[in-house]
């Protein structure tokens, strides 16, 4: 089979692992091959120390992500991650690696001036924590069961919340890189569509906004997983090997 042209390497939500992002790995695309990224602390990684600098973390990804064959690639982010794209972006430049990013993909991560009400989640009380996460439908009650699963996974949402605050405090230098943005219609986040769309202004090219059936995490539904993945791979035919 020919060897797609892109690697597509996807960070996870706060308090998330790599393998939300397994299943797409079985997922056959003619474009890209995808690449779930593991965050110290998390998942596979879960020995490692938890890293809360928006930064350091940042250049960690980008050492993770050059140990692969050096080729043009794509970031997806969900959520958290979403913001994090942007901090990946600023350590590529600084070491003049940019050009290998063909795209931007953020998901479920409105634009930061619409989600500021967010910050400070890492003050809130364990049972605030597990209220507000249950809005997106989908913690498992696994967790809830175990008081050692709950309080390793609050410690890990904890640093998740701190970093996220790092991002909201960030100012986002306009691009060249092409952006794209998903989310769900019902995401309890994402009210109005207009907090997706913002993310046009820092980009010089702006592939726009899709709304896709579901909440907050709408891709765990395989139909319309592979919905997003189908806009993906029309967006890097149209916009990225068309024009390189």
């Amino acid at each position: 089979m020919q060897q797609q042209p892109y690697h597509m390497f996807c960070l996870p939500p706060a308090g998330s692992s790599a393998s939300i992002y397994y299943p797409w790995k079985k997922m056959k695309s003619q474009y890209f091959d995808i690449i779930p990224i593991e965050y110290a602390g998390h998942g596979m990684k879960m020995q490692q120390a938890l890293i809360n600098n928006s930064d350091i973390l940042a250049k960690n990804i980008v050492d993770e992500i050059l140990t692969y064959q050096e080729k043009p690639f794509i970031l997806f982010g969900h959520s958290v991650g979403g913001g994090l794209i942007w901090k990946v972006k600023d350590q590529l430049e600084n070491i003049n690696k940019l050009y290998l990013l063909k795209m931007m993909v953020i998901s479920s991560r409105p634009e930061h001036q619409y989600i500021q009400h967010i910050k400070d989640k890492r003050q809130f009380s364990d049972q605030e924590i597990i209220s507000n996460l249950k809005r997106y439908n989908h913690f498992p009650d696994e967790i809830l069961k175990h008081a050692d699963a709950l309080a390793f996974f609050l410690k890990i949402i904890r640093n998740d919340f701190l970093l996220s605050d790092q991002l909201l405090s960030e100012n986002i230098l306009k691009t060249s890189i092409p952006v794209l943005t998903f989310h769900g219609k019902d995401d309890p986040d994402i009210p109005d569509q207009k907090a997706m769309k913002a993310w046009q202004q820092h980009t010089e090219q702006w592939l726009g906004s899709i709304e896709l059936e579901g909440d907050h995490f709408y891709f765990l539904n395989k139909e319309i997983l592979d919905q997003l993945i189908e806009h993906i791979e029309n967006n890097v035919e149209k916009n990225i090997l068309n024009v390189t």
